[in-house]
């Protein structure tokens, strides 16, 4: 075993002290020194299943990291201002109020008489 391996071995068993195999959270260093290794190993003719025993994390695990990084789901977008739609013509306000009566159907001013009614 050569002394990188010795050094991410180290380093993996620091970071699973007492924690469940599954809850161990490798940093994106470690990440990618595996990674490295694992390349260069693999350029030898070496196996990823006894480099990820050398240094004590699951086979997947390992080839995960080797996987390229994913490409990010957000594109950019351009946003414009545009004009507010004008509502039609026909179109007359509605009173909502806080008891649930609605009165449409009537033309502003008289809107107004009634809402002073009801207050």
């Amino acid at each position: 075993m050569d002394e990188a391996t010795r050094r991410l071995r180290a380093a993996a068993q620091r970071l699973a002290q007492g924690k469940a195999r599954s809850q161990v959270r490798y940093p994106a260093a470690f990440r990618r020194a595996a990674a490295t290794l694992a390349r260069r190993r693999q350029e030898r003719g070496g196996s990823l299943r006894g480099l990820a025993q050398d240094i004590g994390v699951s086979e997947p695990t390992l080839m995960k990291w080797l996987r390229p990084a994913p490409v990010p789901g957000l594109r950019p977008v351009a946003v414009t201002v545009t004009s507010r739609p004008e509502a039609p013509a026909d179109a007359s306000p509605v009173l909502i109020t806080r008891t649930g009566v609605r009165v449409e159907g009537l033309d502003r001013d008289t809107l107004i008489v009634v809402l002073r009614a009801l207050a």
